[in-house]
């Protein structure tokens, strides 16, 4: 009797350890499809982009201040960004110079990918632009809620009845990463603040209208070094900066572009993946950052036990392990595929997967 006991107490363990090493991967694969929405072709194009509002996530659910909405923008925006672009040199943005993000790209399996935690807490609803516009590239991109004037725990189904609704066509402009139709990629973790002043022949651009421009006209990182170069960055106010850009392309090449003492620094892949949290990196030792931020540090040790061969679960998993209490998003983008996976509010059972090209 006690010999079967032992035995029945073993299969159970067996079956428990099973369960536990079967979950998390199942749960992976429970992929939530995504599909922008497509209103009929009537209208004018800013009627037609309200229209579009699709409510992914509410604003009740649990970790959130804030919903998750997908928008299809149709026209044109080019002279309202400028607009917006210089509104915000006569007016500075945000008090809160912070953004304790972490970022990488590995591109040494068949398949690059690039991934990166947005780490502040405060963005009210996360809001995720199909935009395309003419003569240009289509692209999918993350904006905060929060940078068009919204309130946290506003429902914008309601903010687009109202008065306010004019103001969801310039989310596009406050993007802050994103992926366009070639597989290029770019993201903006914050950094050290740097002095800025206007330059002769090159253009005074608010940060995310840059990262705008990249999405809207570089089909890899040649051309989006070459964009940057003809524009001196700011964000706080129009004297500073305080966020350096990583820029990965469908081939798996990356860069990251550093402003300092009035140029672009260029900061290329020479491993076979890339990493980057908010410590400066032009000149500064890969043993230095370790040493100094444990994110990068464990981003590091997972890429190069991999050799930089993983894939988007793995690469949800590497943010996961660096995600903290403000991890608000987190995405993983199959650079050759076009393709987004990414969770919300640090909800990693649901896993959002987005392919818009």
């Amino acid at each position: 009797m006690q010999i079967m006991i032992k035995k029945q107490k073993i299969v159970l363990l067996a079956a428990v350890f099973l369960f536990l090493l079967s979950g998390p991967a199942a749960a992976q694969d429970s992929l939530v499809e995504l599909k922008f929405g497509q209103p009929p072709a009537s209208g004018t194009d800013a009627d037609r982009t309200l229209q579009s509002l699709v409510k992914v996530r509410d604003i009740g659910e649990q970790y959130a201040t804030g919903g998750l909405y997908l928008i299809t923008h149709f026209g044109d925006r080019g002279e309202l960004f400028q607009k917006e672009n210089q509104k915000t040199m006569d007016h500075a943005w945000i008090n809160d110079t912070w953004r304790f993000c972490s970022a990488f790209c590995a591109a040494g399996g068949q398949g690059a990918v690039m991934g990166r935690n947005w780490d502040n807490q405060n963005v009210g609803s996360i809001i995720l632009n199909l935009y395309h516009p003419s003569g240009g590239y289509a692209s999918v991109s993350f904006s905060r809620a929060i940078d068009l004037g919204f309130p946290l725990n506003m429902d914008l189904e309601q903010i687009k009845e109202s008065p306010w609704g004019e103001r969801l066509l310039l989310a596009p402009f406050y993007v802050m990463g994103g992926i366009n139709e070639h597989g290029l990629a770019i993201e903006n973790p914050g950094v050290r603040p740097t002095a800025v002043k206007p330059m002769s022949g090159r253009e005074l651009v608010f940060q995310t209208f840059l990262i705008r421009k990249i999405l809207d006209q570089a089909k890899n990182i040649e051309e989006a070094v070459s964009l940057a170069e003809k524009h001196v960055p700011f964000d706080i106010d129009k004297n500073s900066v305080n966020a350096h850009l990583f820029i990965a392309d469908a081939s798996g090449r990356s860069v990251v572009l550093e402003y300092e003492q009035d140029q672009w620094r260029k900061i290329y892949r020479e491993k076979s993946w890339q990493a980057l949290s908010n410590k400066p990196v032009y000149l500064v030792p890969d043993a230095t950052l370790r040493e100094k931020c444990w994110r990068y540090k464990s981003m590091a040790e997972a890429l190069e036990k991999t050799d930089g061969k993983i894939d988007w679960q793995a690469g949800m998993q590497i943010l996961k392990d660096v995600s903290q209490k403000g991890t608000t998003w987190s995405v993983v983008y199959s650079l050759p595929t076009k393709e987004l996976y990414f969770s919300v509010y640090q909800n990693w059972a649901a896993i959002y997967h987005l392919k818009a090209f």
